[in-house]
C-alpha cells in the first residue's frame, strides 16, 4: 500500500488496484489500472460505493484491452499537438524557406483551424470530406468571408494582399492536402492513429491544364519586339527597364528558372554556363543554361554599365558589375525588381500574343519556364527525364504529367544539344546581329 493510500486492494489478477487516498478524509475510491504496455493509469472513480468503483475500473481496463487488440492508440493526442510535431520536422528539413512558410500558413489558417484540439485518433475519413467542403467555402461563406487582407512571408519580408473570394483550384487543394496527409502520417508513425487509409488518402484529382508555352515563332517575335521597343526611347529609366526585360526573357528561356528563383540572383551566382541557386541553407542547385547563355549574361553586364555610367578605364580598380549586384536591379535602389509581370504583359499585348499556338494555354510570365521545357524536349534532344527534372528543380512525375505528350523523351542526348535547321533560325540570327546579341539558341 502506498504512503498516501488506505483501504487498498486488488482485483482482476492485480491489473486493478482500488484505494482511498490517505491524505484526505474523503470516502471516494481511486483506481490504479496497469495497461498492456505496463504504463499505469490513475484516476478517481467518483464514487464511495466499493462495488461501483470496481465496475468503473473494470470498464476502463476493458476499453484499454479492446484498444490494444485493435491497434487503437492508448494515449490521447490532439491534432494540434501532432501538427506541431510534424512542423518541427519540416522546419529542420532541407525544404526551401518559401515552402516552409507556405506550409505554416496552410497549417494555421485552414488545417488546425478546422481540426484544432480534437483527439487525433477520433478523426475519420468522413471528417476529411467535411473539411474539404469547409475549405472550399472558407473565403466565400466560411470564416474567411469577413477577412479584409491576409499577410504572408516571402524572401524574409512580410506582404499583405486581399483574399480571393472564390473556390480554390484543385491544384491548390492538392498542395494543402500535403500538409494534412503529413500530420496524419506523423500520427501513424508515433502510434496515435491506426487508420492508415486516412494517412494515405488521395487528393481530389484536378484537370491537367495545358501549360502555355511560346512557339519558336512567338518567342522570336517577343524577343525582337522587346529590343525594338527599347530603341524607341533614347535613355533613362524606361530604356533600362526595357533592355532588362529583353534580357530577362532570353535568360528565363535559357535556364527554365521560376520567376521567384530568378528574382534575387546576384552576379556572383552566375558561373561559366550555369546558375548556382541556393534553395536553402544547406541545399544548392546548379542550373545549366543552354548554349548562348554566357553571351546573354555578357550583354546583361552592358545594360548595367549603361545604368551606372561606368568608366571602362577604371575596370581593374573597380570591377563592374560587383559580385553582389542583383541581376534584375531596381533602377533607383539596390534591390531586385519585384517582378516583370506588368511590363511583360504590355509586351504580350504589343505583340498580340495571348495564348500558345494551339490556343490551349494562356501565356503568362511563368510561360517562359514552360517554354524552356518545351524547347528542351522538342528541339533540344533531351532524352533523360531525370536530368531535365533535376535542372528544373521539379519531379520526373511533373515533367511527364505536363510535358510527356511532346516527345517520347527517350533519346540519348544532353541539355546543351541544339538542332538548327530552319529558316526561322536565320531570321532570329539576323535580329540578333541587328542588336549586337549572341547567336540565337534554343
Amino acid at each position: 500500500m502506498g504512503k498516501f493510500e488506505r483501504d487498498g486492494f486488488t482485483i482482476k489478477g492485480g491489473a486493478i488496484r482500488l484505494y482511498r487516498r490517505g491524505d484526505t478524509k474523503s470516502d471516494i475510491w481511486h483506481a490504479s489500472v496497469t495497461r498492456p504496455d505496463q504504463k499505469v493509469d490513475r484516476f478517481s472513480t467518483k464514487t464511495s460505493d466499493q462495488v461501483e468503483a470496481g465496475r468503473v475500473a473494470e470498464r476502463h481496463l476493458d476499453r484499454i484491452r479492446f484498444a490494444e487488440e485493435y491497434g487503437i492508440p492508448l494515449d490521447r493526442k490532439t491534432f494540434r499537438q501532432i501538427a506541431e510535431s510534424w512542423y518541427e520536422d519540416i522546419s529542420a528539413s532541407d525544404l526551401n524557406e518559401r515552402d516552409k512558410n507556405n506550409f505554416r500558413g496552410i497549417l494555421d489558417r485552414y488545417v488546425m483551424a478546422f481540426f484544432g484540439d480534437r483527439v487525433i485518433s477520433t478523426i475519420k475519413s468522413k471528417d476529411v470530406v467535411e473539411y474539404r467542403k469547409w475549405r472550399k467555402d472558407f473565403w466565400i461563406s466560411g470564416p474567411g468571408k469577413d477577412v479584409a487582407e491576409i499577410s504572408f512571408v516571402r524572401d524574409g519580408r512580410t506582404y499583405k494582399r486581399k483574399p480571393k473570394r472564390s473556390i480554390p483550384a484543385a491544384r491548390t487543394l492538392a498542395r494543402e492536402d500535403i500538409v494534412l496527409r503529413g500530420v496524419f502520417q506523423k500520427a501513424v508513425s508515433q502510434g496515435y492513429l491506426n487508420d492508415r487509409e486516412l494517412a494515405h488518402f488521395k487528393s481530389v484529382a484536378g484537370k491537367v491544364n495545358s501549360r502555355g508555352a511560346l512557339s519558336r515563332e512567338q518567342y522570336q517575335k517577343l524577343v525582337a519586339a522587346s529590343w525594338e521597343r527599347s530603341m524607341l526611347v533614347p535613355n533613362g529609366q524606361t530604356l533600362y527597364y526595357r533592355q532588362l526585360l529583353a534580357v530577362y526573357i532570353q535568360f528565363m528561356v535559357m535556364t527554365g528558372l521560376r520567376p521567384g528563383e530568378a528574382r534575387r540572383l546576384r552576379f556572383m551566382d552566375i558561373k561559366d554556363g550555369y546558375v548556382v541557386l541556393q534553395e536553402s541553407k544547406t541545399k544548392v542547385r546548379k542550373v545549366v543554361g543552354v548554349a548562348g547563355f554566357s553571351g546573354i549574361i555578357s550583354f546583361l553586364h552592358d545594360v548595367h554599365q549603361a545604368l551606372y555610367g561606368r568608366d571602362i578605364s577604371d575596370e581593374e580598380e573597380n570591377p563592374f558589375p560587383r559580385p553582389t549586384d542583383y541581376l534584375w536591379r531596381d533602377y533607383q535602389k539596390d534591390e531586385p525588381i519585384h517582378d516583370f509581370k506588368r511590363s511583360f504583359n504590355e509586351l504580350l499585348a504589343y505583340c498580340g500574343i495571348t495564348h500558345d499556338e494551339h490556343q490551349n494555354g494562356k501565356i503568362t510570365i511563368y510561360s517562359l519556364r514552360h517554354t524552356y521545357a518545351h524547347f528542351r524536349i522538342v528541339y533540344g534532344g533531351v532524352n533523360d527525364v531525370y536530368l531535365l527534372a533535376q535542372n528544373m528543380g521539379t519531379s520526373v512525375q511533373m515533367i511527364e504529367k505536363y510535358y510527356g505528350h511532346l516527345e517520347p523523351l527517350h533519346r540519348k542526348d544532353e541539355l546543351k544539344r541544339v538542332h538548327r535547321n530552319s529558316a526561322s533560325d536565320k531570321l532570329m540570327d539576323n535580329i540578333n546581329d541587328l542588336f549586337g546579341l549572341p547567336p540565337f539558341e534554343l
